[in-house]
């Protein structure tokens, strides 16, 4: 579903038909979902809602505004359905009542917290009044390749927080659609920026400590400045920054990630960068993937086409400003 643009009001259809097509547009382009409307506390007694969504990046955000509603996913909606990807939710307007993993949430506005949709979820949109809410639907991959976020579903990072003070904002401008007249969307840096900032303020939200922080971020840098060496190599990274092969996995490991997915990761993400820049259109697909360590073209391809879900060549079409 990434890239994927739909803009949908229920005002587009007839009163007795709003609240089937609502439920049928969300599970067909969103997640399969049993919605209730909380009628007792819309202010019009009417089921209302819109909402947008576009690909930004690698990944799809969303933008809901409703009357009071709440939403479950099932272990049996689960099982029906092969998304498998992270809720990044930014609570806008209204209050928000979620429980996931035996925790429980409430989300004001400008508060922040994680859902999994490979586990069953609740949320309520309590009212009273209509709602406003953000979903940026990341893929599994892009978070992991972060660091190990798993334990922080349906932790809260308030709004006041010094780490919601600086995520809540960035995240919340990031989603609004760029103007025609504004230029180019924000390039893929951005978007990692902001996905970084969100993953450091759930781990600290969920009280993770990092005491080999220090440690694996020298073993990443080193790796980071050599990502164009198809060559790379835990053992090549453990022999230059002085540690065994065994301690480099073994602190990757503490972090959620394997070595080889995290390398994997970041220069799918610097291919990206540059089939979307437009000072690197002299060079061809085969040359970007050369770039960043790919010793074969076509296994980049596959490979870009896995994580992005759309072709390389595509990637840079639609980042093509020419006619």
């Amino acid at each position: 579903m990434i890239g994927v643009e739909v803009a949908f009001a229920t005002g587009q259809v007839d009163q007795p038909d709003r609240l089937g097509a609502w439920r049928e547009l969300v599970n067909r382009v969103f997640l399969p979902l049993a919605i209730v409307p909380i009628a007792s506390q819309s202010r019009s007694g009417a089921f209302e809602a819109s909402v947008s969504g576009r690909g930004l990046g690698g990944l799809q955000v969303w933008l809901v505004k409703a009357t009071p509603m709440s939403a479950v996913r099932s272990r049996q909606h689960i099982e029906a359905s092969d998304v498998d990807d992270y809720l990044l939710a930014l609570h806008v307007r209204g209050t928000a009542h979620a429980a996931q993993d035996g925790r429980e949430v409430t989300l004001g506005p400008g508060d922040l917290a994680l859902f999994d949709s490979r586990q069953p979820y609740s949320i309520s949109f309590t009212g009273p009044g209509a709602f406003e809410h953000v979903i940026y639907q990341v893929p599994r991959a892009s978070l992991d390749a972060r660091r190990d976020v798993s334990a922080a579903t349906a932790v809260r990072i308030p709004a006041a927080s010094t780490a919601g003070q600086l995520v809540s904002p960035y995240l919340r401008r990031l989603a609004r659609p760029v103007p025609a007249c504004a230029g180019h969307p924000p390039g893929q840096a951005f978007i990692d920026a902001g996905l970084d900032l969100a993953v450091s303020a759930l781990r600290a939200a969920g009280g993770h400590e990092d005491p080999c922080r220090s440690s694996v971020s020298v073993l990443k840098d080193h790796a980071l400045a050599r990502l164009g060496d198809p060559g790379l190599s835990p053992e090549a990274v453990a022999r230059a920054c002085y540690v065994s092969v065994r301690q480099l996995h073994r602190l990757f490991e503490r972090e959620g990630l394997t070595f080889g997915g995290w390398v994997r990761e970041q220069r799918l993400r610097r291919c990206w960068d540059d089939l979307a820049d437009q000072r690197h259109r002299h060079l061809t697909v085969a040359e970007i993937a050369a770039r960043w360590g790919y010793r074969s073209a076509a296994h980049f391809s596959r490979a870009f086409e896995a994580r992005y879900g759309i072709t390389p060549s595509r990637c840079r079409r639609e980042h093509d400003p020419r006619p």
